[in-house]
C-alpha cells in the first residue's frame, strides 16, 4: 500500500498522472505534493516527538518520500533554538529566539529542502540533478547529489561569492558561471537546458523540496508550543510557504491550536514582497533585483512560489520588511557580538527585520520571536570590511600591546 502522495494544481485542483511533471497541464500553475496525514493521531505525536532520530527525516510522515531506503540525509535539522538574551535586550525584546541553521551540512537552510528533494530524486531514478543558484543552493544541491550517487550540474550567475562556487565544484558538480543577472540571462539558460537534458530540476518549482516544512515541525517540538511570530529572510519564497504549511499540518491534526504570523525579510534591493504587500496585490510583481550584501536573498522575480508565499503571509496575519544594506550588517554584527553567531548577511535579515518591526510597535515587547539565521558568514566573508590596521603586527612588548587594546576598546 502506497504512502497517499499526490501532485495537485492549487489552482484547479487537478492531479497529475506524473510524478515527474511539475506543472499542470492546463494552468501551468506549479504543482503542490500533497501527503494523506489524516491517519496521525496524538499518539503519533508523542511517537515522532521521542525518535531518536536527529534530523528532519524524524518527521518522515509528512514528506512525500515513498520508502525510507530512499533517504539522502547528512543529518540537517533539528539546529540550535537560541533563547538570545543580550542580544534581544538590544532589540526590545525579552523572548528572542535564534534559529540557527548555520550549522546545516553546507552551511545553509537549503539543505533542508535539497534532503528531500534529491531524496525524490534518487527514488525516481533520476540521473542528474540541477540548479540555478546565487550560491546556497548550488553547494546544497551538489552535495545531496554527491550522497545520493547522482550527477549535479549547477548554473551561477558571474557575481557569486567565489566561497560559495568553490565550495558547490569541491562536492563534484559541474559549474557553470553565466554571464548575465539571476533573473534574467542566468534563468533563461537554465530553463533551456532543463528542457533539453532531462535534468532533475531542483528549483522552487519543484513540488517535492518542501523540506522546510520541518522549521514549523521544531520549532512547536522546541518550544513546546508556537510562537508569536517567525521572521524568515526571503528570496522566492519557498521557506514562507512551505513553513506555512508545515504548521497547518499540525493545524490539521490538532496538534497546535495556533499558528505563527509569519515575516518575509528581504533586501531593499531586491523586495518584491514588500513592494506587493504595499500596493495590496494578489500577486507578486517582478522587480529589477540591485546590488546587495544580501546576495543569497538577491532574486526579483519568485515567479514560482511567490503568489502561494504571499498568501501565507497575509493567511498569518504577517507582514514583509524591507532592510537597507547597512541596516543588514548592523544585524549581522550585532547577532556576532551579542549571541555569538556568525550569520551571512542575507541570515541576518531577519534580525534587521525583527529591529524595524519592534521599533515600529509592530511586535510587542513581551511576544515570542523567533529569528531564522538561513546561512553560515563564512559563505560570504568578504562582506565583513576589516582594516589594514586590524592585522598589523605590534612588537612583542607590553607597552604595544596596552596600545593596541587601549585602539581596540576605544
Amino acid at each position: 500500500m502506497g504512502k497517499g502522495i499526490t501532485l495537485r494544481c492549487p489552482q484547479c485542483g487537478g492531479v497529475s498522472p506524473s510524478k515527474t511533471v511539475f506543472r499542470c497541464a492546463d494552468c501551468q500553475r506549479v504543482l503542490e505534493a500533497e501527503v494523506d496525514i489524516g491517519h496521525l493521531t496524538a499518539a503519533d505525536f508523542r511517537r515522532l516527538r521521542d525518535s531518536r532520530d536527529s534530523n528532519i527525516w524524524r518527521w518522515f510522515d509528512f514528506f512525500p518520500l515513498e520508502k525510507p531506503a530512499s533517504i539522502v540525509s547528512l543529518g540537517e535539522g533539528n539546529t540550535p533554538l537560541i533563547h538570545a538574551v543580550r542580544l534581544g535586550a538590544r532589540l526590545g525584546l525579552a523572548h528572542l529566539y535564534l534559529k540557527n541553521d548555520t550549522v546545516l551540512p553546507t552551511g545553509s537552510l537549503k539543505d533542508r529542502s535539497n534532503s528531500v528533494g534529491i531524496s525524490v530524486a534518487k527514488e525516481l531514478g533520476f540521473g542528474t540533478a540541477a540548479v540555478m543558484s546565487t550560491g546556497n543552493a548550488a553547494a546544497s544541491v551538489a552535495a545531496y547529489a554527491a550522497a545520493a550517487g547522482i550527477k549535479s550540474v549547477v548554473m551561477v550567475p558571474a557575481a557569486t561569492a567565489p566561497a560559495k562556487i568553490i565550495q558547490a565544484r569541491v562536492y563534484g558538480a559541474t559549474v557553470v558561471v553565466v554571464d548575465g543577472s539571476f533573473d534574467n540571462e542566468v534563468a533563461q539558460l537554465y530553463k533551456a537546458a532543463v528542457q533539453e537534458f532531462g535534468w532533475y530540476d531542483c528549483l522552487s518549482s519543484n513540488p517535492y523540496r518542501i523540506g522546510k516544512k520541518s522549521y514549523a515541525y521544531e520549532l512547536v517540538d522546541q518550544l513546546d508550543g508556537v510562537p508569536d511570530w517567525v521572521i524568515h529572510p526571503t528570496a522566492g519564497g519557498t521557506g514562507i510557504f512551505a513553513m506555512w504549511k508545515g504548521f497547518q499540518d499540525f493545524l490539521s491534526l490538532g496538534w497546535i491550536v495556533r499558528a505563527p504570523k509569519l515575516a518575509a525579510a528581504q533586501s531593499a534591493a531586491a523586495a518584491p514582497f514588500v513592494a506587493a504587500f504595499e500596493k495590496g496585490l494578489a500577486s507578486v510583481e517582478p522587480v529589477a533585483a540591485r546590488e546587495t550584501v544580501a546576495e543569497s536573498i538577491q532574486v526579483g522575480n519568485p515567479a514560482a512560489l511567490g503568489r502561494r508565499a504571499l498568501a501565507a503571509l497575509r493567511e498569518s496575519g504577517g507582514t514583509a520588511v524591507a532592510s537597507t544594506d547597512a541596516e543588514i550588517l548592523e544585524a549581522q554584527s550585532l547577532t556576532a557580538s551579542l549571541a555569538g553567531i556568525f550569520a551571512e548577511p542575507a541570515g541576518a535579515a531577519s534580525v534587521a527585520a525583527a529591529k524595524q518591526l519592534r521599533s515600529a510597535g509592530v511586535i510587542g515587547p513581551d511576544e515570542i520571536v523567533v529569528c531564522n539565521l538561513t546561512g553560515h558568514g563564512l559563505k560570504q566573508p568578504e562582506a565583513i570590511q576589516v582594516s589594514e590596521k586590524e592585522f598589523a603586527p605590534i612588537a612583542p612588548t607590553l607597552a604595544a600591546l596596552r596600545e593596541q587594546i587601549r585602539r581596540s576598546e576605544g
